[in-house]
């Protein structure tokens, strides 16, 4: 562990992953990623529902999104595999009185390169009749939404980073950072310290708790980045419908989301208290949390009445101030942030691993990441919808 890198890339989930395959496509061949030695099941990346909507209610994460989603058409011949991408279709309903902003966001995604459109209740049950759509609903639909298994995706971009020289330490932990004036140099890791002059920060749900170490013990120059961890939830159901009788969706009416499962079941959210100590292992979902988010969901999906619940996900994630990521430089020259996803980081994951490469490469700004820069909180420029609905 003593050898150099020219970037050490912190976290092994699907952000990491994507950073790390795109360095070693821009031609950086020692580049070195740290798991950061978290048990399996913890992170974001393993219990993410993958979800690729298009769909939002702020101009720069649709942008951001139409970027990301289109690498999922090309995955088999850029990374190889196909990330278990399942292209289903993708519909959000909304309440009636927000119809204009629904076509608002709509337009949105087309003018960035996407596809979306303004159907009918009717059209959407006729479309997807797993369905029971109310008539007094907006709905906003996407052919070319889906979902992709991101555990995959992740072994994918990281097989694609190994083969072209990356190298992934597993039960590696970053505890510490080094810097020469104003120059990171070195990281400390339960295993020895490395050498480098990079380091890209995209611990998730652990990466306010190494923030604040690296503030406080460190001694940085970092701001006082409000991200938080969280604990997030999803249950799989037998409802044994067949292909093509539901899209990936969001209810705002209901507040929550779901997809189908590659063997007829389906997947949908579980709210759970969101207050969590990331070092400690998630509580299990008991199965009232389950009973009650599928009885939620019911009067979208009728099936779920009877359907028993076989699986369920806890994990953790990262979430920012205004529910948006933290990418781009902070603190000592050499530090780059790409973490805080806030439960929206599959989608965006190829796009924000080849645009934050190209960054830490050649020096260059990338316009759909200047949103996202971790200054605005300081600033007080936090991301606002603005076309927004009940929950989104």
């Amino acid at each position: 562990m003593t050898a150099g890198y020219e970037v050490v890339v912190v976290g092994g989930g699907i952000i990491g992953a994507a950073v790390a395959f795109h360095l070693a496509e821009a031609g950086v061949r020692r580049v070195l990623v740290c798991e950061q030695a978290m048990p399996p099941g913890r992170g974001a990346t393993t219990r993410s529902g993958g979800l690729l909507r298009q769909h939002h209610t702020a101009r720069c994460d649709v942008d951001l999104a139409v970027r990301g989603i289109s690498a999922y058409h090309d995955w088999a011949a850029r990374v190889g595999g196909d990330a278990g991408y399942r292209r289903t279709g993708f519909a959000v309903l909304v309440a009636g009185r927000y119809a204009d902003a629904l076509a608002k966001n709509v337009a949105a995604v087309n003018e960035a390169g996407g596809r979306s459109e303004v159907i009918t209740p009717g059209e959407l049950a006729a479309l997807h009749p797993g369905l029971a759509v109310p008539a007094d609903v907006a709905v906003g639909y996407e052919p070319d939404g889906g979902y992709a298994d991101a555990v995959t995706a992740t072994r994918e971009l990281l097989a694609a980073a190994v083969a072209r020289g990356v190298t992934v330490a597993e039960g590696v932990r970053v505890t510490g950072i080094d810097t020469t004036g104003d120059r990171v140099r070195a990281v400390h890791t339960n295993l020895g310290a490395v050498h480098t002059d990079r380091v890209v920060l995209c611990g998730g749900a652990w990466s306010g708790e190494l923030l604040a170490a690296l503030r406080d013990g460190d001694g940085l120059d970092l701001p006082a980045l409000p991200v938080t961890a969280r604990r997030i939830a999803i249950a799989r159901a037998a409802t044994a419908h067949s292909p093509g009788a539901l899209p990936i969706g969001i209810d705002d009416t209901l507040g929550t989301y779901f997809r189908p499962a590659d063997d007829g079941g389906m997947y949908f959210g579980v709210p759970l208290d969101p207050a969590v100590d990331p070092a400690a292992d998630p509580e299990p979902m008991t199965g009232p949390a389950a009973r009650a988010a599928a009885t939620t969901l019911v009067p979208r999906v009728p099936a779920l009445r009877d359907a028993p619940v076989l699986a369920a996900r806890v994990g953790f994630d990262a979430y920012s101030a205004d529910k948006r990521p933290v990418i781009g430089p902070a603190g000592p020259e050499g530090l780059y942030l790409c973490t805080a996803f806030s439960g929206g980081g599959v989608k965006v994951a190829p796009a924000v691993g080849e645009l934050a490469a190209d960054e830490i490469v050649h020096g260059t700004t990338a316009p759909l990441l200047e949103p996202y820069r971790p200054r605005r909180f300081g600033a007080g420029a936090l991301i606002e919808s603005e076309f927004p609905y009940e929950h989104m």
